[in-house]
């Protein structure tokens, strides 16, 4: 089984800084691991020493470089690069995100009853998911009916493709040629660059084939991961999610400012070493939410309305408070008299 890797970054960004932690963390669980990492030609001329990028040679096995014309855009790059693995890798291999960190030996994946397979995304089935109205607008918007056949999303950061026989060849194949051309669809006539829509319409398309994994293989802590936790092998901690400025990481390691010194240092400092030791037990203060009513709402856009109405405009949001907090109590005196 090969592990492999799918990088597309520039020097002002911190994707090779994620791929290097977690390629250590791979290298560290699993010494003898045959690591691929697949980059573009832009990607592969910015590993020089003047750009402090070299180290992620010592953890890889091996570096393969995709050529691309000079204007295709990177997400362009990682996204039809990811959706063609077979084209570069032979045999069977587990594809796994830049941004994860691995917990334990992964060569268990291999005795896993599945050819094609991956994570449901949130841990949970459609009906449970608090993105399902997304998922099932995007797919009409794209012409796509995968989700909804399915009953759920996969989640396109972990992808087990085994190919050791002729029939698991043939089938990841498959999966894969339908992803490339759905999101070829998807990016150029849609104008939807996302992989996942298209990895689900692709399973669909070929069959549904793809079994659902144990949530260990991708746990998503702050997706109802939690579960998954005290078992995990990878912990998928959502690079793009602290993109905002107003994101707080729940995940030491996902803090861009910790990111940020690997970059300045060109490797990866012991201190931060030492929290991959211990990748289960990394976590800043969060606050908890056990009210369904409020989970219910938590993507809604009149939240994050509020959340901007108390950022900006902190009297009107302290007189809505007053307002909406004394008819509250009014109501509740009411139900008291009946």
């Amino acid at each position: 089984m090969k592990y492999v890797y799918v990088l597309t970054s520039t020097p002002k960004d911190l994707y090779y800084e994620q791929a290097l932690m977690s390629a250590y963390s791979l290298r560290k669980c699993m010494p003898d691991a045959e690591i691929i990492v697949l980059v573009d030609d832009k990607t592969m001329a910015s590993f020089t020493e003047e750009n402090k990028r070299t180290v992620l040679s010592r953890y890889a096995s091996k570096i393969i470089k995709v050529d691309f014309d000079a204007d295709v855009p990177n997400v362009d790059r990682s996204r039809l690069i990811k959706t063609a693995i077979p084209e570069y890798v032979d045999g069977s291999f587990l594809y796994i995100d830049c941004d994860t960190i691995i917990c334990d030996d992964l060569s268990e994946i291999e005795k896993v009853q599945a050819v094609t397979g991956g994570v449901l995304d949130g841990h949970v089935m459609l009906d449970e998911h608090i993105h399902k109205k997304y998922f099932l607008q995007r797919d009409k918007k794209l012409g796509f009916h995968g989700t909804k056949a399915a009953g759920c999303n996969i989640n396109g950061g972990l992808v087990l493709a085994k190919a050791d026989t002729e029939a698991e060849k043939q089938e990841t194949k498959a999966l894969f040629k339908a992803w490339n051309e759905v999101w070829k669809y998807s990016a150029y006539e849609k104008h939807d660059k996302h992989d996942q829509s298209a990895l689900n319409e692709a399973n669909y398309r070929t069959g549904l084939k793809m079994k659902h994994l144990d949530g260990k293989w991708n746990c998503q802590p702050s997706h109802g991961g939690l579960q998954f936790l005290k078992d995990a092998k990878i912990i998928h901690y959502y690079s793009s999610e602290f993109s905002g400025k107003n994101y707080i990481p729940y995940y030491k390691l996902a803090d861009k400012n910790l990111q940020q010194r690997i970059k300045e240092e060109g490797d990866i400092p012991s201190d931060v070493k030492e929290m991959i030791s211990e990748p289960k037990f990394q976590f800043n203060q969060v606050h908890l939410i056990n009210d369904a009513r409020i989970v219910s709402i938590m993507q809604s856009p009149l939240t994050f309305t509020l959340a901007d109405i108390k950022a900006h405009l902190p009297h009107l949001f302290n007189a809505m408070e007053a307002f909406t907090g004394g008819m509250r109590a009014f109501a509740k005196k009411l139900r008291g008299k009946n």
